[in-house]
C-alpha cells in the first residue's frame, strides 16, 4: 500500500517567494563622508572581500563576491548629491531568503544631510521567522557621525533615568510632537536589587531597535513624575513596561494603541524573550507606517533614475563613442527592468497584506456584533430593568435603614429634611412651602396669602412628634 501513495514534491507545493519590507530608519547627519566610508569598510570585512576604488571616491559601482552584490549610484545635481547603495546577501536556504539593504545620503546645500536606511527580505515562508533588527554597522554610524531625529539624538545605549532632572526631560519627550519613533519605558519595581535593571533587558533591546525605538529605563523613584503629569491611566510603574507612541499627549485615549505590559509578561525568561520580539516588531512595523518614501526614506530606485540622467549626460558631454553609449544604454535597461520586477513583487506583497488586515478587520467587527446580540448580559433597557419602588404597610415602622450605594429612594423620588425626626418623609408635590416652619406638611394647596404661622401651629398640636399627620387623610 505505500507503493501506491504518491510521492511529495516539495519543490512544488512550496509557495512562491515574495517581497516584504521589514523596517526603514531616518535621520539627519553633520558627516555624510565619513558615514559612507564607515559602512563602506564594515560592509568590506564582513563579506570578506575588496570593494573597487569608485565605491571610495563616493561613485556609482557594482561588485559582486560570494553570493553578495553591492551596487552604489549618484545623482548629483546643482542643489543636490545623492548617493544610494544596495547590498544584498543570502539568508536562510530552506526559505530561500535574499536580504537587501539600502543606505542613501542626500546633501542639500546649506541644509542637513539626510540619513536613511531601509531593510528588505525575500522569502517564500508565510511568515517570517526572523526578528527584525536593524544593520550592525548602525552602531559605527552613530557612535561616529551623531544622528538625530528631530529633536531627540540616536544613541546606542538605553536611556536610564537618573534624576529628577531627566524624569522632567522624560514628560517632556514623550509628548514631544517632533518624536517620531515609539519610546519604550522600563520601569524597575521597588523591591528590585539592582535599581535601574528592569525585568527585560533593556541594552540588547536598545541596539536591535537603534533608530527605530528609544528605550528607556526608568527606576522606581522616578516613576511618580510620569504619574503626576499624565495621570494614573496613562502613567508606569511597579516593574511594568509602557509603550508610548509618537503623537501621544496628555488627553490620549489609553487605548489608543499605547500598550501597557504587565511584570507577568516578562517575569521569566521564555515571557521575556516573546515580549522582546513583540517590540521589536512593533517598532519595525511603526517604522514603515511613519517613515514616507521619497520624503524621509530614499529608496534605491528613486535615486537609480536621476543617476542613469547623469551618466548618460556625462557620456556625451564627454564625446564618448556611439559603442560605449549603446553599451551603458543596454546596462540601464537591464537595471530597470530588475527594478520593475521587484516593484511588482512589492506590490503583490502589499495587496496581500491589505487584505489580509481588511479580513482581520472584518472578523474582529463580525465577533462584536455577534457577542453583542448572544452575550450572556443583554443590552440595558430603562423601562424593563428599573427596579421596583418599595412599599411599606406604615411609614415610620417598616421602611429598612437606607445603605450607602443602594437604592436612594429620597434622592430618587423626593428630597430629604435633616432637621426632620427620624422617620420623617417629606415627598416633592407642587404645593410644597418652601417658607413652612419644619415639621408642618401642608398635603392640600392653599391659596395665596393664607396664615403660615396659624397652620403651622395647628400642624403642631396635632401632630406633637412634628412629622406627618396620617389622620388629615
Amino acid at each position: 500500500m505505500s507503493e501506491d501513495k504518491p510521492s511529495y514534491d516539495s519543490n512544488k507545493m512550496r509557495p512562491a517567494a515574495k517581497v516584504r519590507e521589514v523596517l526603514r530608519i531616518s535621520a539627519t547627519l553633520e558627516k555624510p563622508h565619513l558615514a559612507r566610508e564607515i559602512i563602506l569598510e564594515w560592509l568590506e570585512n564582513d563579506a570578506s572581500t575588496e570593494l573597487p576604488e569608485p565605491a571610495w571616491k563616493g561613485n556609482a559601482f557594482h561588485h559582486e563576491s560570494n553570493d553578495r552584490s553591492f551596487r552604489a549610484v549618484r545623482a548629483k545635481g546643482e542643489a543636490s548629491d545623492t548617493w544610494a547603495l544596495r547590498f544584498v546577501e543570502p539568508g536562510d536556504a530552506e526559505t530561500e531568503q535574499v536580504w537587501t539593504t539600502e543606505i542613501a545620503t542626500r546633501q542639500h546645500s546649506g541644509q542637513e544631510s539626510l540619513f536613511s536606511v531601509r531593510t528588505l527580505v525575500k522569502s517564500s515562508e508565510p511568515k517570517l521567522r526572523n526578528q527584525p533588527a536593524v544593520p550592525r554597522f548602525m552602531e559605527h554610524v552613530v557612535g561616529e557621525c551623531g544622528l538625530e531625529q528631530g529633536a531627540a539624538k540616536i544613541e546606542k545605549d538605553p536611556w536610564i533615568i537618573e534624576s529628577d532632572y531627566d524624569a522632567a526631560n522624560l514628560t517632556e519627550f514623550l509628548v514631544d510632537p517632533d518624536r517620531r519613533t515609539p519610546a519604550f519605558v522600563l520601569t524597575v519595581a521597588e523591591e528590585a536589587e539592582n535599581p535601574i535593571e528592569p525585568l527585560i533587558e533593556a541594552s540588547p533591546l536598545a541596539t536591535d531597535t537603534l533608530g527605530i525605538a528609544k528605550v528607556i529605563v526608568l527606576p522606581a523613584e522616578y516613576t511618580w513624575k510620569l504619574t503626576n503629569r499624565f495621570g494614573k491611566r496613562l502613567s508606569v510603574y511597579r516593574g511594568a513596561l509602557r509603550v508610548y507612541l509618537p503623537g501621544f499627549r496628555e488627553d490620549t485615549d489609553p487605548e489608543g494603541g499605547h500598550d501597557l505590559f504587565m511584570p507577568h509578561r516578562m517575569d521569566t525568561p521564555e515571557t521575556a524573550a516573546r515580549l522582546g520580539s513583540l517590540l521589536r516588531w512593533m517598532a519595525a512595523r511603526e517604522s514603515l507606517k511613519r517613515m514616507r518614501l521619497d520624503q524621509e526614506i530614499l529608496p534605491f530606485a528613486s535615486v537609480l533614475v536621476p543617476s542613469i540622467e547623469f551618466e548618460t549626460e556625462a557620456l556625451a558631454a564627454s564625446k564618448a563613442s556611439a559603442a560605449k553609449q549603446l553599451a551603458s544604454a543596454k546596462e540601464h535597461l537591464g537595471t530597470l527592468r530588475e527594478e520593475l520586477k521587484a516593484a511588482l513583487q512589492m506590490q503583490q506583497w502589499l495587496t496581500e497584506e491589505t487584505k489580509f488586515l481588511e479580513g482581520r478587520v472584518r472578523e474582529a467587527e463580525s465577533r462584536a456584533r455577534s457577542s453583542g446580540r448572544s452575550g450572556s448580559r443583554p443590552p440595558f433597557d430603562r423601562q424593563r430593568d428599573r427596579p421596583p419602588r418599595p412599599r411599606y404597610s406604615s411609614y415610620d415602622s417598616d421602611r429598612p435603614e437606607r445603605q450607602s450605594g443602594g437604592f436612594n429612594r429620597e434622592r430618587r423620588f423626593g428630597t430629604y429634611d435633616r432637621d426632620r425626626q427620624p422617620g420623617g418623609y417629606e415627598r416633592q408635590s407642587r404645593g410644597y412651602d418652601r417658607d413652612r416652619q419644619a415639621g408642618g406638611y401642608d398635603r392640600d394647596r392653599r391659596p395665596r396669602g393664607h396664615d403660615r404661622a396659624r397652620d403651622s401651629e395647628e400642624s403642631d398640636h396635632d401632630s406633637p412628634s412634628g412629622g406627618w399627620d396620617r389622620r388629615s387623610r
